[in-house]
This record gives C-alpha cells, sequence and structure tokens, in this order.
C-alpha cells in the first residue's frame, strides 16, 4: 500500500495532464534533480568518468579533468552558502531558502557549447525552468575580484554594467532555432537603487522557443579582458518542464 502511494505521489509530482479539444493529451514533465545522488561534499561534478547524467528524459553532459580536478558543462548539487564568494564555493546556489533542494549548474567549455538533450530526432516544447546565480558569480559581481573581476557599477555604482545568459533551442537536425535572454545582474538603471543581481530562484519563459531536440545556455558580460569574459560564467538550473503530446483517437 504504501509503494502505491508513493508511486501515485511521484506520478503527479513529475507530470502535469490536460485535454485538447482534438483528443490529444499533454503531459507536462519537469526535470528536477531530486532523485540524483550526491556524494559527501554535496555535490556532483563527473568525477566518476561517466560524462554525463539523466533526469526525466533529458541528459546532462559532463566533462571532468582527472589531470587538474576540474570540470565543464553541467554538474549538480544542494549547496546554498550564500556568504563565500571565492572559487571554491563554485557549487553554491545565491539563494538562502534553498535549503537541501538539488539542482544543475552549468559551467560551459571554453571552446564552445555544451546540451541539456532529449533523445535523438525527438523534439519537445519546452516551457520554463528556474534559474539563479551561483554565489560565486553573485558575490564576484557584487565585490569584483582584485585579480581578475571588475566591482559592479564600479566605483561609483554609475558603471552600466550587465551579465546576461541566453538560452538557445536546437532542432533535431541540429540547426539553432531561437533563443531567449535573461539578465542575471542588471546595473544599467539610471536610478541605482534598481541595480539588480538574480539572488532568487526565478522562473524564465522558454515557449517561444518552440520544439527543441536540445538546449545551451551563453553568457556575456559588460566586465571583459584579453582572455575573453572576466565574470564567473556560470549559472543554476532547476525544475525544466517541457511537453508530451498523447495523440487522442481519431
Amino acid at each position: 500500500m504504501k509503494k502505491q502511494l508513493a508511486l501515485s505521489l511521484l506520478i503527479l509530482i513529475s507530470f502535469v495532464a490536460c485535454k485538447k479539444d482534438n483528443g490529444d493529451v499533454v503531459l507536462t514533465k519537469t526535470v528536477g534533480f531530486e532523485g540524483l545522488s550526491l556524494g559527501a561534499s554535496g555535490y556532483w561534478n563527473g568525477a566518476d568518468g561517466s560524462g554525463k547524467f539523466t533526469s526525466n528524459g533529458v541528459t546532462f553532459s559532463n566533462s571532468f579533468s582527472s589531470s587538474y580536478g576540474s570540470w565543464d558543462s553541467f554538474a549538480y548539487s544542494q549547496k546554498a552558502d550564500v556568504a563565500n564568494g571565492s572559487y571554491t564555493n563554485q557549487y553554491s546556489v545565491f539563494d538562502a531558502a534553498n535549503g537541501l533542494n538539488k539542482f544543475a549548474i552549468y559551467y560551459p567549455p571554453f571552446d564552445g557549447d555544451a546540451f541539456a538533450s532529449f533523445a535523438k530526432d525527438s523534439v519537445y516544447k519546452v516551457t520554463t525552468v528556474s534559474v539563479c546565480n551561483s554565489t560565486y558569480t553573485a558575490l564576484t559581481l557584487k565585490n569584483g575580484d582584485p585579480s581578475f573581476a571588475k566591482k559592479f557599477g564600479g566605483a561609483s555604482g554609475n558603471d552600466k554594467d550587465w551579465y546576461k545568459m541566453t538560452v538557445v533551442g536546437f532542432g533535431a537536425k541540429g540547426d539553432s532555432l531561437k533563443s531567449v535572454e535573461f539578465y542575471l545582474a542588471d546595473y544599467r538603471f539610471d536610478d541605482n537603487s534598481k541595480d539588480y543581481i538574480v539572488k532568487n530562484w526565478t522562473n524564465l519563459d522558454l515557449s517561444s522557443l518552440g520544439k527543441v531536440n536540445k538546449l545551451t545556455f551563453r553568457f556575456s558580460s559588460t566586465d571583459n579582458g584579453t582572455w575573453g569574459m572576466n565574470t564567473p560564467s556560470y549559472v543554476c538550473l532547476d525544475n525544466l518542464k517541457y511537453e508530451v503530446v498523447i495523440p487522442g483517437i481519431r
């Protein structure tokens, strides 16, 4: 009885269904990360060499270097230390209310994109995703880093700085479709009291991307140097929702 109740609750959490006039049933699936295992450190960064992880039909690529102990592409975590702004805290989300919620972290490869992908040749309408800054990124923007990154707004607070994420959708043939932009920090306001760094989980509407086979996340910033962007290019992701259409009887 307990197993049946648990299964029923899991189905309710993972799927939300509605019926169209033509009889088709549209299921909304939510890609969360609660079912993934974490080590004692409270995060997973690909050190096991698997090169990926999967949640509710979506595969997230990962690249880990055993030589340097470093990673890129996707990792996942439940850490929410909002006080430590150093590189050693790269697995924390900048939301003090996160609790023990698990989430994905994206950090792009140096030479291109990495992807959150559906199965080959399949496409789905992605509707929303929850996003938040990592603590490392947010506190670098807020305070600057004397070694490489400026404090957003500058010494006067009047510099029109911004840090932006662009979500790009791709079709089944690998063709780039549409994109959605979102400012993870925005200091372009004449009234400096309106300047902000995203510090809470925020829902981002992705429905304009249409039906996609995979997604990637790209970053741009007003703080750039000889080797590219100085802003630490991380974003935390959770609750990616997409629609599955089950044809009705014609």
